[in-house]
């Protein structure tokens, strides 16, 4: 039976028990009320959360897409690379043999004295 703070007890014998009751019947029916808010504002969270989860997968997957045609692209430009240098001196070697072979042997007495130290 609820009662309230400022009520006196003159006052619930005047109006009778009957008016307690419907005060709690409206009380649980404010709670059942609540609770049913509470469950609607929860399941709309969640689907509010499921949609932006959603998003944000197909916006990191689209990303992902991006960046892997990306990485695949500069390894084709990589290889491109180094095919044009590879050629680049096989043709040097073939016209300057003499420089290469000099070149070749002053890079190898250099890494030698370097790794001495």
């Amino acid at each position: 039976m609820a009662t309230g703070l400022f009520s006196s007890s003159s006052t619930r014998r005047r109006n009778g028990g009957a008016s307690d009751t419907s005060i709690e019947d409206q009380l649980q029916q404010v709670r059942e009320d609540i609770a049913k808010l509470a469950t609607l504002i929860a399941d709309r969270g969640v689907a509010d959360v499921k949609t932006r989860a959603r998003g944000a997968r197909e916006q990191a997957e689209a990303d992902l897409q991006d960046l892997l045609a990306s990485g695949e692209q500069m390894l084709s430009d990589l290889r491109s690379r180094y095919a044009d240098t590879e050629r680049e001196i096989r043709r040097a070697m073939r016209e300057h043999p003499i420089a290469t072979v000099g070149a070749a042997a002053a890079i190898g007495l250099i890494a030698a004295a370097l790794l001495r130290r």
